[in-house]
């Protein structure tokens, strides 16, 4: 069974992106994020793939786009989340890392079933946004405070039952 996690980091105020960046640097969390998914599939939308700017090693990567002549080299491209999720699993994968953008995020998450959150603990002005975590759906089932540049913390959410 596929287990679909979301891989995220946002400041305070939700923010996880300005002009299709992320309005940070802390090696700490890149670093991490590379641990967990390396190996893995990662899910991400065209702007967050065109962000990137190239196929993460170690990993597969399913873009999704609502263009349909849409072609990332060294990518899986798709036009609606269903089939991406199918191919995944086709692929024997057994969890699948949803690493954005905002409009993917959203999407996805009432399908996830674990969350890896990095949270800032200062606001930053942006242009894209986490959806509210529903408090009700989801247990944290670890918190570490890590200090860098900045103090930030990292949990795991479960989704409930």
């Amino acid at each position: 069974m596929l287990l679909i996690s979301i891989i995220v980091a946002m400041a305070r105020n939700r923010c996880i992106g300005r002009d299709g960046r992320l309005p940070w640097h802390l090696s700490g969390d890149l670093q991490r994020f590379k641990q967990l998914t390396m190996g893995h599939s990662l899910l991400m939308g065209r702007k967050t793939f065109e962000s990137i700017g190239r196929p993460l090693p170690g990993r597969t990567s399913y873009v999704l786009s609502r263009d349909a002549a849409f072609n990332a080299p060294g990518c899986h491209a798709f036009g609606d989340i269903s089939a991406a999720l199918v191919a995944a699993e086709a692929a024997g994968e057994n969890e699948l890392f949803v690493c954005g953008g905002e409009e993917i995020y959203r999407q996805m998450l009432p399908r996830c079933g674990r969350i890896y959150l990095t949270e800032l603990e200062r606001e930053v002005t942006g242009d894209a946004y986490f959806p509210p975590l529903p408090a009700e759906q989801f247990q944290r089932v670890r918190r570490v405070t890590l200090v860098e540049d900045e103090t930030y913390t990292f949990s795991v959410y479960e989704r409930r039952g």
